[in-house]
C-alpha cells in the first residue's frame, strides 16, 4: 500500500487573551508546538501597555497602530512558507475591530482572512464599518473571532 503524498494545509489558531500577558505567551507557544503559520489573537495586551510590550522570537506581529486599543493582532509564523498581505483598505473604517488579510499557501489558492473583535462600542460595533463587500468577493474567505461572543443577533 502506498501512502499519498503529504499535503501541506494552512493551520491557523484563533484566540481571544483577554488583555493577559501571560495568555498571549501561551497561545503562541501552543501555536509552536502545533506548527501554526497564523495565530489571530484578540485583545493582546491591556489598553495602557504599549504595543513594544508583546513579542514572541518565532512570530511576526500585524498589529494597528500605536496608541489604538490592541484588539486584533495577527501573528505570522517565521517558518511558515505562506505569503501574507495584509489588506488595510478593507478596514480601515474599523478602528482596528477587524483585519484582514490575504494568505497565499504554497501550491495552494489565496485565502481571505477576516479576524473580527465586534465588540459594541460607542453605540454601535465598528466591525460593521469594514468593507464587507470587498471581502466577501474573494473566491475563499474565512471569517474568525468575536463576533458572536458579545452579540445579541
Amino acid at each position: 500500500m502506498v501512502n499519498p503524498p503529504e499535503t501541506r494545509k494552512l493551520l491557523e489558531l484563533q484566540h481571544n487573551c483577554a488583555r493577559g500577558g501571560q495568555v498571549m505567551e501561551a497561545v503562541l507557544e501552543s501555536a509552536v508546538r502545533m506548527g501554526a503559520d497564523l495565530v489571530l489573537i484578540q485583545e493582546s495586551r491591556g489598553e495602557r501597555e504599549k504595543d513594544s510590550t508583546r513579542s514572541h522570537p518565532s512570530f511576526m506581529f500585524i498589529r494597528w497602530e500605536e496608541g489604538e486599543p490592541a484588539k486584533c493582532w495577527i501573528a505570522v509564523n517565521r517558518a511558515s512558507h505562506c505569503r501574507v498581505t495584509e489588506m488595510k483598505d478593507m478596514t480601515r473604517n474599523s478602528r482596528n475591530h477587524v483585519q484582514v488579510i490575504e494568505v497565499t499557501p504554497p501550491d495552494m489558492p489565496t485565502i481571505t482572512i477576516a479576524d473580527v473583535y465586534n465588540q459594541c462600542r460607542d453605540g454601535g460595533r465598528p466591525a460593521q464599518s469594514a468593507d464587507w463587500g470587498a471581502i466577501a468577493k474573494s473566491a475563499r474567505v474565512i471569517i474568525a473571532g468575536d463576533m458572536n461572543a458579545h452579540s445579541t443577533v
